[in-house]
């Protein structure tokens, strides 16, 4: 299989920006995809990340965008159906699956990681981007997947630890090596150490046996 992670620039993702407008990041999986003879009609889901009001703001823009055909929001949680260009169909193909969701950040960029069996199909989809806006390729490399990871309904996390996550996430907490510490994201969101610390701990309490509980 092969994998790759590309990130594009936002200006011509409508949604890309309204995280950039709103300062939140966006996790968005689409679901299933249409062709029309002028566009693409997509079903996604996603869950919404960042400060209270931002996120209202964001979704009242959200319904008020006239790509936005239809949306139905739970919390954080969206599911929606948006009309995409036909320069997207070179990423809503069958030969092309989405391994985990895109991230729509709070700078307006998008992150996607994607496979495929045949690299030329990836390659494709590159090529198609590169005429509309400025994209980063991360990689591109041939291996066995060992999982493919969805949107689903998240535990219940208060507002606190979602932000807590979503600090840590967007700081490269989780990343390997790690990019930042609980000492930074406590200054960073405003909190003491130890209250930061606590919201983290809690939030991860309740996530990790959420989507590790089936396979232990």
């Amino acid at each position: 299989m092969w994998v790759a992670k590309i990130s594009l620039k936002g200006e011509v993702m409508k949604i890309a920006s309204k995280t950039l407008k709103n300062r939140i990041n966006f996790y968005v999986f689409p679901i299933s995809w249409e062709y029309k003879k002028s566009n693409i009609l997509l079903n996604f889901s996603g869950t919404i990340y960042g400060e209270k009001e931002d996120k209202k703001k964001f979704l009242d823009d959200l319904e008020n965008m006239k790509e936005i055909k239809n949306i139905e929001k739970n919390e954080d949680f969206i599911l929606g159906q948006l009309i995409e260009p036909l320069w997207s169909k070179a990423l809503y193909n069958p030969n092309i699956i989405h391994i985990k969701p895109a991230l729509i950040d709070n700078r307006g960029f998008e992150t996607i990681t994607i496979a495929s069996f045949d690299k030329k199909f990836i390659s494709k989809f590159i090529d198609s981007i590169e005429k509309v806006t400025e994209i980063k390729v991360h990689y591109i490399v041939q291996k066995k997947l060992r999982n493919i990871s969805i949107i689903q309904e998240n535990p219940e996390l208060t507002e606190k630890q979602k932000k807590a996550v979503g600090l840590a996430i967007e700081g490269g907490y989780y990343s390997y090596p790690r990019k930042t510490n609980v000492k930074k994201l406590a200054k960073s969101s405003g909190l003491s150490f130890s209250t930061f610390q606590a919201h983290l701990r809690k939030a991860e309490a309740k996530l990790l046996p959420f989507f590790f509980e089936e396979h232990i």
